[in-house]
């Protein structure tokens, strides 16, 4: 990390980004009065699969739901309980840990490994992805789109 930063730090910021643009993008789709089924569908993947990861990564049990539709309200509670669990399973962990590997199965059952590292990074940039097919599934239908760029957050 050029920027001197730990990898606990890092994925500490990272992780406040992902929380601040997942309740931006909920709060844009509140103030557009939208609950479209495409946007809703992606929007629900991503704290899905947000949930899922992170249960994945405490090595507890978990259900394989990405592809279900969840309400905005819904989504906003998700949301909320994602960042808490994120934030307090970022705070447990200590540098060297993040080089540590977890076991887990895909929703297909196949078994991988990969390091806590590597599915952080997967998983911030799902996330990124996928908000980005909101903000085009929002300008096909004639709204704007809220601005969750990393380097907006940062400002």
């Amino acid at each position: 990390m050029s920027t001197g930063k730990s990898m606990k730090q890092y994925f500490t910021e990272l992780f406040k980004y992902q929380g601040w643009a997942n309740k931006k993008v909920i709060s844009g789709l509140y103030a557009a009065g939208l609950s479209d089924p495409e946007i809703m569908k992606l929007l629900s993947h991503i704290l899905l699969a947000e949930e899922t990861w992170l249960q994945r990564l405490k090595s507890a049990k978990y259900d394989n739901k990405f592809w279900i539709e969840l309400s905005l309200d819904e989504c906003s509670n998700l949301a909320n309980r994602n960042i808490m669990e994120m934030n307090g399973y970022l705070s447990s962990l200590s540098d060297k840990d993040f080089n540590s590997i977890v076991k887990y199965s895909n929703s297909k059952g196949i078994e991988y490994s990969n390091s806590i590292k590597e599915i952080l990074t997967h998983l911030s940039h799902h996330s990124s992805y996928h908000r980005g097919q909101i903000a085009r599934a929002m300008r096909k239908i004639g709204k704007e789109p809220v601005y969750t760029d990393y380097i907006a957050f940062l400002r």
